[in-house]
């Protein structure tokens, strides 16, 4: 029986799919099953007695007319089926080629034997019907049927004789069957007896019995058909064979009887009658054939064509059935091959129970698949994992402030956190020399590799601010070398500011103490011998001015020193910025008329928890070093004509923002940040407090200062510092203060 096979067909996608089509399948199967019974049936009545008499030609013609039917709808489904791997083959389908090439092999290796059988069977059909109706066949059934008829006449014969002879008794004996009954039946059975029959009667037309005589075991009396009735009545012996019974009747009228007749029975050799009669209908059944050959041919032709057919579709179906399950395996296979190198690793076969190398196949590519598949979970879960521990190292080490390089050992840069872009001011550092971005660190790169990590090493970046590195290194697994570097520039100057400090209370200590007996002296001199002095007044006069101002100024220098020395601790109190604005700005309106010094942001009360005495402090010291700046640039470029000091004041969200903006010298390039420091300063006089003071002050009240750029082409100034709110909220004396000044 041929299986169903699944048709792998997908025109969308130009792809031989796994869809079964077992639906086709079955119908063809059942198709064909159908056909075969029905070619089946008519060759055998064709060849048996009924077909070669030609009563059964109409069943016969509707059996192989239903049979055609039927196989050129199973040519339709084969037929269909070749169209559809034909458009596979076009479309480029995978497998499609295979499949194309496995039909053709397979079909012509199926359709080469069903050729041969179904010649042979057509050059057989033909050869038996030739020889059916041959001569010699013709005289062996006519001898035959004249032995029949002789043997029935001879039987039939022999009984007529005897009837006759015993009908001739019987009329003599008439008078007995009324006079003497008994003796009349004893008398029948020794005629029965002496002739050999089985039974007598004597009966009436009516078939009522007037007399009989039987041999034990014989059949019930039947009466006599009425077709051997009228025969008796034309003077002649009625012989019927009866073949249920196996023996011979016979009916004769008895002239000498009042409408009464002879009814005999003879056995005869049990299945002989039907034997005769079997034969006697062979013999009229082939004359029947002889006379319609011709039908009989186009019979035989139309089951030989059916048959051929069925053979044909059986055929070509095994050979599609053969090739697509040879093809259908090995396309899915390259299909999802072709799947797995394009990295899908899930692309699987379907198999079923293991029947030959293709599904042993299939399943051992399903078992790789699936290992592959485990595999990269396992190296993809290891990867993530690697990947989660390599973002968390990364969240870490660009969490800290620390700057973190990794080197190979050509001092390629091949790690490096965010605090190290940031330090070294570049964004890409992976896949380049650390020596070519900072030639700084050549020095410590040409040392001897380390075995263990490194004491601190410094190294100062020199860029537009010089950065002040504390710089580690520790040896890797793979002979490079892992830099850990921090940031100590603030470090640092803070560490400078508190060598200051202590110096400058030194400095204080030790010149202030001196200063005032100086002053006393040359005042004292100047008003006791001014008068003397008469050879060069002038002179003596200058001179002890001299004294006096140089005092005076080292006295408002060691005062600078005394004031940074001993900052004093803010006192916080509600405050109104605005007040202090005002206030810085009205004060050095009238120290520097020729600057037009200006506020704005201070129409409305801004409220801020500080040191109001500190604040005030810091933004007088800025506005004045402001319009110094103004003055100095106008004495050495002069310009600008009309110099210009504006304080800025913005309530924001977390804090209050200050801003002191001029148009004077500005600020240098290199190392702008070094100005807070302690005696750093840009200017001729001054001893470089100023802004110290203020970055102290701005410090210990939590806010953050930056020096830059004014705003727009022009050269100037712009310091900002923000302080932020602390959230207390004033009381009620502070409230009133605040109100009063406005």
């Amino acid at each position: 029986m041929v299986q169903p096979i699944a048709a792998r067909e997908n025109t969308d996608a130009g792809v031989i799919s796994d869809r079964p089509q077992s639906r086709s399948a079955v119908t063809f199967v059942a198709g064909f099953i159908l056909a075969v019974l029905l070619t089946g049936s008519a060759t055998i009545i064709l060849l048996s007695g009924e077909g070669l008499a030609g009563n059964s030609t109409p069943a016969v013609r509707g059996l192989l007319a239903g049979s055609l039917i039927i196989s050129a709808g199973l040519a339709g489904i084969a037929a269909h089926r070749l169209m559809r791997v034909a458009r596979s083959w076009r479309s480029a389908a995978t497998g499609a080629r295979l499949h194309v090439r496995f039909v053709t092999l397979f079909s012509l290796a199926a359709l080469a034997p069903a050729v041969i059988v179904a010649a042979f069977l057509g050059f057989t059909f033909s050869q038996g019907v030739e020889r059916w109706f041959s001569q010699r066949v013709e005289t062996t059934i006519e001898n035959a049927a004249a032995v029949g008829r002789a043997y029935v006449d001879l039987a039939s014969g022999d009984m007529s004789g005897e009837v006759l002879a015993m009908a001739e008794d019987l009329n003599l004996a008439v008078r007995g069957l009324t006079e003497d009954p008994e003796r009349y039946r004893a008398f029948l059975r020794a005629q029965m007896q002496a002739r050999s029959l089985s039974s007598a009667y004597v009966i009436r037309r009516d078939g009522q019995i007037i007399a009989q005589a039987e041999e034990s075991g014989v059949a019930a009396y039947e009466q006599p058909s009425q077709r051997g009735l009228e025969m008796a009545d034309e003077g002649s012996v009625s012989i019927r064979f009866d073949q249920d019974d196996d023996r011979v009747v016979a009916v004769f009228k008895l002239d000498a009887y009042d409408n009464a007749y002879l009814f005999t029975t003879k056995a005869i050799e049990p299945g002989l009658v039907a034997q005769l009669r079997q034969f006697e209908q062979s013999v009229v059944d082939y004359r029947a054939a002889q006379d319609g050959q011709n039908t009989l041919r186009q019979m035989f032709g139309l089951a030989y064509f059916s048959t051929a057919l069925l053979v044909l579709l059986a055929a070509i179906w095994v050979g599609l059935s053969s090739a697509t399950r040879m093809a259908e395996p090995i396309g899915r296979l390259v299909d999802a091959s072709r799947r797995v190198a394009a990295g899908d690793l899930k692309a699987r076969v379907p198999t079923g129970d293991e029947r030959d190398e293709v599904d042993a196949l299939g399943g051992a590519f399903n078992r790789m698949t699936a290992q592959l598949d485990a595999q990269r979970g396992d190296l993809v879960a290891a990867q993530e994992d690697a990947e989660n521990r390599r973002r968390f190292i990364e969240t870490v080490l660009g969490g800290v402030s620390a700057g973190v390089l990794g080197l190979d050992r050509d001092g390629r840069i091949t790690a490096a956190n965010r605090s190290a872009s940031q330090l070294l001011g570049h964004e890409l550092l992976v896949g380049r020399r650390l020596v070519d971005l900072a030639p700084e660190f050549s020095d410590l790169l040409n040392q001897a590799a380390p075995q263990v990590e490194t004491p601190p090493l410094r190294v100062d970046l020199v860029r537009e601010d010089t950065i002040n590195l504390s710089v580690r290194m520790s040896p890797d697994s793979e002979g490079g070398l892992v830099l850990t570097f921090d940031d100590m520039t603030k470090l640092i100057s803070a560490q400078r500011q508190e060598a200051w400090k202590d110096v400058a209370r030194r400095i204080a200590h030790e010149i202030k103490n001196p200063l005032t007996p100086i002053q006393l002296s040359a005042e004292r001199l100047r008003r006791k011998y001014a008068q003397e002095v008469t050879s060069d007044p002038e002179t003596f006069l200058r001179c002890t001015d001299t004294i006096l101002r140089q005092v005076t100024d080292i006295g408002r220098m060691v005062d600078e020193f005394s004031a940074f020395a001993r900052m004093p601790t803010p006192r916080m109190a509600f405050a109104d910025m605005s007040e202090i604005g005002r206030s810085t700005v009205f004060g050095q309106r009238l120290a520097f008329p020729d600057v037009r010094v200006e506020v704005e942001g201070a129409s409305a009360p801004i409220g801020l928890v500080c040191d109001e005495r500190l604040i005030a402090q810091s933004l007088t010291n800025l506005v004045k070093n402001a319009a110094e700046s103004v003055q100095a640039r106008r004495a050495r470029d002069g310009e600008p004509k009309e110099g210009r000091v504006l304080l800025r004041l913005r309530d924001l969200e977390y804090g209050v923002q200050f801003e002191v903006i001029d148009n004077g010298l500005g600020f240098p390039e290199k190392d702008r940040h070094r100005l807070i420091e302690p005696y750093v300063t840009t200017r001729t006089k001054g001893a470089g407090l100023g802004l110290a003071i203020v970055a102290r002050i701005v410090e210990d009240h939590g806010g953050l200062i930056e020096l830059d750029d004014a705003p727009g082409p022009a050269p100037g100034a712009i310091v900002r510092f923000v302080l932020p709110k602390r959230g207390e909220e004033p009381s009620e004396s502070a409230a009133a203060a605040g109100a009063g000044a406005q």
